[in-house]
Parts: C-alpha cells; structure tokens; sequence
C-alpha cells in the first residue's frame, strides 16, 4: 500500500459513526479504488441479533456492498450480446425492468450471476456481471455497445423489512405503492436524482435506492432522517451476508463457488465434489433457464434436466446435536471444530475460502450445505442445501457431516424446509395495499 493511502470509509457513506470500531472492506476483496484510496466498511453497527431483526419488523439500510462492480452500457445489441452469454432471455425486458442474470461455462456450472436494469431503450446497468466489453471481444465484437464503469461515480442502498416502503415513500415525497417487484421508478430524494429498484436480498419486503456518489451522503441521512420513527437499522457486513440465506437466495462465495476464482473450502465436503460449483439446476433456478438460444452450458443443463438432479432446500439443525457439537468444542478429547452462532461465511472469506458441509444419508452423500445461521427470529439455525431432488420432501430427516476432514467429525441431524424459508409476505408477493398510502401536503 502507498504510504499517503490511508484506510477510510467508502464515499458512498457518511464516515459518522465514531461508535463502529470494526471495519472490514467491501466483501471481503483488498483493493483501492480508482483514486488509490482503500475502502472501508462497518463490520457490525449492532449486535448482529438486532441487525438482523430488522428486516423482520423494521426495516434496514445497507451500504455495504459499495462501490459495487456495476457497467452502463448503451445500445439494443447489448439485449443480443447477453442472450448469447446467458442463460436468459431477453426478449420481453421492459424498459424499466431487471432481471436476475446467469452466466455459466460449458459443464453448465455458473461462473458468476448478477442483475441488469433497462433505463431506457438504450440505456442499461449491468451489476455484479463482468464489463459487457469482455464478452463481446470474445465474440468478435459483433455488437453495438459501449460500456463505462460506473461502481466509484455511482451508489446504491439496499432497504428491507416491513417499514421499507413507507420510509422510501416519505424520502421521496412520492407514491411507490404501485412499483412491481424487480421494477424501477424515478424519484428524488433530498433534491437529488436517484431510481428505486424493488428487489431485496433478505426475502421481506425491500428497495433499492440508486444515484450519484456526489449525492450519495444527502441521501443516505434523510433516508436515516425518515427511517428514525420507522426503527431503521444500519446493517454492517456480518448481519448482511445472513439475510441472503434467510432470503433463500444462493450467493456465490457465500453458498457455492465459481470456477473464475481459485477457493480455499473449509467443512466436511469433498475437496474434489461436484458440488463446490453450482448449476441454475442445484439451486432451484431451472425457470430461468431459457433453451429458446444458444448459450455455454445449454446441452449440459438439458442432460441435467432429463436425469436425476439436485435442487435447493433449507436445512434446519437439529438443536440438541448443535448443543452436543458445541459442548465437543470445548471438550479436550473431541475438539469438534468450533460452530459459531452468527454464519460460517466470514469463518473463511478474506483468506479466499468458503465453508462447505456435506450432506449423508446414512452413508450415500446426497448434497452440500453451506451458509448455516442462528436465525434470530425462529431461532432455528439453518442452512442452505443443494440436495437430490429425491429429498426434498417437507420434514425429510437427512445429516450434516460437521468437521474438516483433519478434524473430529460428527453427524448433525437437519430437518428438510422448503423454499422460501419466509413464507409470508415475501417481496414478489407482498400486498402493498396493506400499507396505508402516502398523504402529501
């Protein structure tokens, strides 16, 4: 590191928060933005307990995944270039609408997934995806675009949780009751430009609030201005990488790794598995899959489909063998490996690794596990399985192997829950009419 660079907050947030005395950089990567300053962000504001309530009963503002890999790009050839790419379609993309985007290699495994907004008939965001440049150069630059990446010049907050609309709605001074999920709409807040995207990774209902980094500290305080009455949370890194599991939404480095990037895997699954990597099949997203194109990975994931295969469940640990788990870590002849409350993720992540548990039927392995948290709502602990499909039965009993293989290994029986792991009043279904509406002056 240059010796004039110092540690400091990401721009995208107010550095005022004096009482936060661990920080951690945006999910877990070291490196300096494009002006050579090295980023930083809260680990935790709150207990994570309380953190994470909030997307339950209040609602959250989260920053911390700034600045964000995201790419504008200009030009209807981009829809073409994606389609040629991806395992989606898009031949109905509304301007106005994203869509959850999935790219996977030739085996058909994902190598990374992101989100991509139309704005306009020409004018697209692509987020959590590679530059389009990249693609297009591969494909002998056959389509029309260009790309600028916009990740330092632009921000975006996430907001979940019951009293997420309502917050936005007065932020803006505008009615949002009518925005479908996965929908954009424009508005201003604190005199400033921003879109509100409804999507959030929690499961309950969210929104995102996108605009200019140069505006980025005027918009977050009057969200935190508004959001007061409400209860809103700032949610550190730790709190936010368990919403993606209650939410059931696989996340790469969180669920399952990519073949792009070299992984350090701690748990009980095979260093050689299959299931390191993941298919759209694995978790749950086969309706994604579109075969009205050509893509990588098209006649793997047909082969896939036709025979027995995997799909996602969540898994719920059964209390008694945590408890005997967590009295064996103690325990100087069994030394089982350590099982922390809060989440399995940041157990690895800055070292490049990730925690990946294999699941047994008495001795045949029928999946992984990965993800496990102490939900602090149910106070259930839990995880996400990608298992065969045979299994995945409401209240089918099946085992975790718990440990390194180095290590003393136990079992730890898990109860099989169907996706969602929150059932009512998810974001794509929630009713905003039970929400009184907005009354202006």
């Amino acid at each position: 590191m240059n010796s004039q660079n110092t540690l400091k907050f990401v721009p995208h947030i107010p550095n005022n928060v004096p009482e936060v005395k661990v920080m951690v950089a945006p999910e877990g990567l070291w490196h300096p933005m494009t002006d050579g300053t090295w980023p930083l962000h809260p680990f935790a504001y709150d207990k994570w307990e309380i953190e994470e309530l909030s997307w339950h009963d209040t609602c959250y503002i989260h920053a911390g995944l700034n600045p964000f890999l995201q790419f504008a790009v200009k030009g209807k050839e981009f829809l073409d270039l994606m389609e040629a790419v991806s395992v989606n379609t898009f031949r109905n993309f509304p301007i106005g609408k994203a869509r959850h985007t999935i790219l996977c290699n030739d085996q058909g495994k994902i190598i990374i997934d992101g989100i991509i907004i139309r704005r306009s008939e020409e004018d697209f965001i692509c987020a959590c995806l590679p530059d389009p440049a990249m693609f297009n150069t591969q494909l002998g630059n056959q389509f029309k675009i260009t790309t600028e990446y916009i990740g330092d010049s632009n921000f975006f907050y996430q907001m979940c949780g019951p009293k997420s609309l309502q917050i936005v709605e007065e932020a803006a001074r505008q009615d949002l009751h009518d925005l479908k999920f996965m929908h954009t709409a424009d508005a201003k807040i604190a005199g400033k430009e921003v879109f509100i995207l409804r999507t959030g990774m929690a499961g309950t209902l969210g929104y995102e609030v996108h605009g200019k980094t140069k505006d980025a500290h005027e918009v977050y305080n009057k969200l935190l201005e508004v959001g007061e009455k409400y209860g809103i949370q700032r949610l550190g890194r730790l709190a936010y990488v368990n919403a993606h599991c209650e939410g059931s939404i696989p996340q790469i480095a969180e669920h399952f790794a990519t073949p792009m990037d070299p992984v350090a895997l701690s748990g009980s699954l095979p260093r050689d598995s299959e299931l390191l990597f993941r298919s759209p099949v694995d978790l749950g997203w086969e309706k994604l899959v579109k075969f009205n194109h050509d893509f990588p990975g098209k006649e793997a994931l047909k082969k896939e489909l036709e025979g027995p295969h995997n799909t996602a469940v969540h898994l719920i640990w059964n209390k008694e063998d945590v408890l005997k788990v967590m009295a064996g870590s103690m325990d100087p002849e069994k030394q089982y490996d350590t099982m922390d409350l809060a989440c399995d993720y940041d157990y690895v992540r800055n070292n490049a690794g990730m925690h990946i548990d294999a699941v047994y039927d008495g001795e045949k392995m029928i999946g992984a596990s990965s993800g496990r948290m102490l939900s602090p709502k149910t106070r259930d602990m839990i995880s996400i399985g990608s298992i065969n499909s045979d299994y995945a039965i409401e209240g089918q009993v099946v085992e975790v192997l718990w440990g390194n293989p180095e290590s003393n290994q136990v079992r730890v029986r898990v109860t099989v829950t169907l996706f969602p792991y929150i059932k009512e009043n998810r974001n794509e279904n929630f009713d905003t009419e039970t929400i009184p509406r907005p009354i202006f002056d």
